[in-house]
Formats: C-alpha cells, structure tokens, sequence
C-alpha cells in the first residue's frame, strides 16, 4: 500500500479532485490517504502555491492549469513526477536528468465532477429532455490566459445577437452567481448554448468547460485545445470568423439544433485508464 499525503492539507478543493482521480487505486486498497506525520511515501502536491520539500518523502507535483499561465514555483528537477493535464513545455524540464522525472497525462474533466463521467453521461439523456426555457448562459471566474479577451468579445457579440445570461465573477449582468456541483449541470440545463471556450490555448490542453455544457444537454460554444478531440458538429467553434452565422443558424432552426444537441461532444470519451497504467508503473511498482 502506498501512503499519501497532501502538501496543504486544507486545501479542501485540490483534495477532492484528486481522490477522484486516486479514486480505483483507493478503492482497491493500493493507495491510502494519510497525515503528514503519519510516516507518508509520497506526498502531492499542488501548482497554486509554494510548499515544503520533506526529508526523505518523495514529492509529485498536481497540476490541472496551463503550464504557460500557472508555471511551477519550484524547479521540475525536485520532483519525482509530475501529473498534468498536457506536457510541460521543453524549457521547464530541459535540465532534469534523463530517469528522474516523470509525467503523468491525465484528462481533468474525468475528475472535475463529483461523479464517474459514466454516471454523468447516464444522466445526460434526463438533462437533454430538460426544457431549454433560455437563450445562452456564460459563467466565467477569472480573466487570465491567453484566449481570456476572445472569451469576454465573444460573450460580448452573442450577447448582441440575443441576451446572455452571465453568472460568474465576469460581466455577471444576473445578481447571482451559478451553483456547483451537480447543482450547475441542472442550472446549465435550462438553456441551449453555453460559451464555454477555455481560458488559454495550448496543445493537449482540455478541461471541463465544454463538457459540462454537452452533459448538461446545452451545445457548447467552444474554442482551445480541444476542438480536435471534439465531434464537429457537437459544438459552435468560436475560433471560425462566422461562428455567429452558425449559432444563428442552429438558433432558428429546431430541427438541427435538435440533433446537434444529442451528439456527444468527444469522439472517444475521457478515460482514466491511461493514467492509471502510468501512475502504477511509475508510483506504485
């Protein structure tokens, strides 16, 4: 059994996502999660902030960001691996010695919600049939990134087309803010767009915000990085200079829109099973 422990204990967030993505390992007894005194063989720690580097415990550094918005605090060559979303670029671990570091690819929308995607995508059908009441909902925390400006024209020239309803710290024109959890699939589920672009574009780069718009049985207007792993037609591309011909198209047209709707969003579904191949053949064995 390996014992882990967390860098920052409260970070009540962090822990949560990584238990669901822990969450075969820990079932099956190969992973427990322990207290900093309690004698740990490795310890996670996470992008966000500085942490100690503990005599004797290996440390593996979380990270679920873009590597050129959130860089590590500290040099890739302290760790024992690191687990991301995509690569680190070249020049973050150029100097590592060959053998001593390692990266370990995950999908971060496979952990972000509070249930398996398989239960998710089995709910879909229930949020699909939900009454699409509203026009388009756009829910926003920050502004950082590279695609952050394209994400506030683009809520700007919708919102021109047809009133977007904001519910995040951004442009918020609602007087409240989205529910969590499985709470906003439900919230999201009264509408029939969500923009839903990312907020930097970087190869491999992919995270929840697409996904819990097609979950939640809203078409997603998307742009970033993973528009190649997505079925075309499942989603609006904000990156083409006429994606507002084609949400006005799909808009006015129930049919299509209909069908659209019901596609799923990725060609072949995220999986853990990857990451959980690499995480047992570099940590576990």
């Amino acid at each position: 059994m390996l014992k882990i422990c967390y860098s920052e204990e409260h970070d009540h967030d962090f822990i949560r996502w990584t238990g669901n993505l822990l969450r075969s390992f820990l079932a099956s007894g190969l992973v427990r999660i322990v207290g900093a005194r309690d004698q740990p063989d490795l310890m996670l720690a996470s992008i966000w902030r500085r942490h100690r580097f503990p005599r004797n415990v290996p440390v593996v550094l979380v990270t679920n960001e873009n590597w050129e918005v959130f860089p590590p605090r500290h040099a890739l060559s302290r760790y024992r691996a690191v687990i991301g979303v995509c690569p680190p670029p070249q020049h973050l671990y150029r100097d590592v010695p060959p053998g001593q570091f390692a990266f370990i690819q995950y999908p971060y929308e496979a952990v972000h919600f509070p249930l398996p995607l398989e239960q998710l995508f089995e709910q879909r059908e229930r949020r699909l049939r939900a009454p699409k009441s509203r026009f388009c909902c756009f829910v926003v925390s920050n502004t950082v990134g590279n695609l952050a400006r394209r994400r506030l024209e683009v809520f700007r020239q919708v919102h021109a087309y047809e009133p977007v309803d904001a519910a995040g710290a951004v442009a918020n024109n609602t007087g409240y803010r989205a529910p969590r959890g499985l709470d906003f699939l439900d919230w999201i589920a009264q509408y029939r767009f969500m923009i839903s672009l990312e907020n930097s574009d970087a190869p491999g780069y992919v995270t929840e915000k697409a996904l819990q718009a097609s979950l939640s049985g809203a078409v997603p207007i998307y742009a970033g990085g993973g528009a190649g792993f997505f079925n075309r037609d499942a989603f609006i591309d904000a990156s083409a200079p006429d994606f507002l011909e084609e949400l006005a198209r799909l808009d006015n047209d129930p049919l299509e829109y209909q069908r659209r709707q019901r596609l799923e969003l990725y060609r072949t579904r995220p999986s853990l099973k990857v990451f959980e191949d690499d995480f047992a053949r570099v940590l576990l064995q």
